[in-house]
């Protein structure tokens, strides 16, 4: 082969084996490419999500929050007619301001009518005190009596049985006297007829026996007298012993006076009880703030009839908090006094900050309406929320937070 041959082939091989070297190369630097991309994206991913963990360690947050506030629904605790409403919608009160006022010509009457039932029953209660220093005065007074009587029929007694003692004996003593003059008259008589002794001397005789008869008859008389005297007395004594037995239960009827007089102070209590209603019903006429707050609602106008228990309007307070419903297995290491964090939507870009004051006894579902059974039907676990009430710590005086605004809360669980 000659030298121009050998040096053309020679050329031809070095020619190719660069293009032998060179295309091997260029194809592995083409399969590590998209392992490289992948491999950056990884660990830009991981370092993505431990930056994330990082920042977010010893944090839960949750947007499942709103600003509440303690409203108080005032309604109206009497019924009648709308005399006039002091307020509007939005309006800003205070505690007692007068809102609306309720015709009260019905409960000045009752007022009225009950002052003079307690007037009435006062007096009832005096005319039975009265009554039981009468009875007192008068029982103790007529058993007194009742008792001298009865020693006094007790000595007209012993006096009667003294005199029909006297009157028997003299009885006896006439009776022995017309004995004596029947027998003088007798001798007498049997002397006048043998002529012994003069006409005269007999009729003497026979006027003593007429006279001592008469006496014993007189005697008679008087004792009969005793003894009717005696029988008297004895009718006094029984009387007396009833009016005795009568008048003896003196603290019977003081009792009796007396639960009379505790009966009438009772209806004094009453109807002071009966007024301090009526005044009350009167003041509930006039509907005054509970709380300092913002009017909202109003739902009566001037000459409208509202009943008793019927809305009248609502009050928000000004002092509002957060309520966040965290999930629960965020709340696991939550308490009271831990630093938080809120961003309220109506306030885009401004963060305040408050301390949990405490959580729920119960999860939201627990209070709903129709609460989870997990005992009946099929079971299904569903992750539950707690509600947490978050306090304000430092709030601008120039922000207003209405009730309902949605925020975002996030707390720092540390210890």
């Amino acid at each position: 082969m000659s030298s121009a041959a050998t040096s053309q082939v020679l050329q031809e091989r070095v020619g190719e084996r660069p293009e032998q070297e060179t295309t091997p190369r260029a194809g592995k630097k083409s399969r590590r490419r998209p392992w490289l991309i992948f491999s950056a994206v990884a660990v830009l991913a991981l370092g993505l999500y431990g930056l994330i963990e990082w920042m977010s360690r010893g944090k839960e947050s949750t947007d499942d929050a709103q600003v509440d506030a303690d409203v108080v629904s005032v309604s109206a605790r009497v019924g009648g007619q709308v005399l006039k409403t002091h307020v509007g919608d939005n309006e800003q009160v205070r505690k007692g301001q007068l809102l609306v006022e309720i015709d009260p010509a019905d409960r000045l009457a009752k007022d009225k009518q009950a002052a003079a039932e307690l007037d009435a029953a006062r007096a009832r209660a005096k005319a039975a005190d009265a009554r039981v220093a009468i009875v007192e005065a008068t029982s103790r007074g007529g058993l007194k009596e009742a008792r001298a009587e009865l020693s006094g029929s007790a000595s007209s007694v012993t006096s009667a049985d003294a005199q029909v003692a006297s009157a028997s004996a003299l009885v006896a003593q006439r009776e022995a006297e017309a004995s004596q003059a029947d027998t003088e008259r007798g001798r007498a008589e049997a002397l006048a007829a043998d002529k012994a002794i003069p006409p005269a001397q007999l009729d003497a005789a026979r006027s003593a026996a007429l006279a001592a008869r008469a006496a014993v008859a007189q005697a008679k008389a008087q004792l009969t007298a005793a003894e009717d005297m005696k029988r008297t007395a004895q009718a006094r004594i029984a009387q007396s012993e009833a009016r005795v037995e009568q008048s003896a239960p003196v603290d019977a009827q003081l009792a009796s006076a007396r639960a009379q007089a505790e009966l009438e102070h009772a209806n004094v209590d009453g109807a002071v009880a009966a007024l301090d209603l009526a005044n009350l019903e009167l003041s509930y006429t006039r509907i005054e703030a509970p709380a300092d707050g913002t009017l909202s609602r109003l739902a009566v106008r001037e000459g409208q009839l509202v009943q008793a228990g019927q809305p009248i309007v609502v009050i928000v307070p000004d002092k509002t908090y957060v309520v966040a419903n965290f999930k629960e297995t965020q709340v696991g290491k939550m308490h009271a006094g831990q630093r938080a964090e809120i961003s309220v939507d109506a306030f885009p870009g401004q963060t305040f900050t408050g301390a949990v004051e405490s959580t729920s006894p119960g999860t939201g579902a627990r209070f709903s309406l129709l609460a989870p059974d997990n005992a009946s039907g099929n079971f299904v676990k569903v992750v539950q929320r707690m509600p947490v009430k978050i306090a304000w710590t430092q709030l601008p005086k120039d922000v207003r937070l209405a009730a309902g605004l949605s925020a975002d809360v996030t707390v720092r669980l540390e210890p």
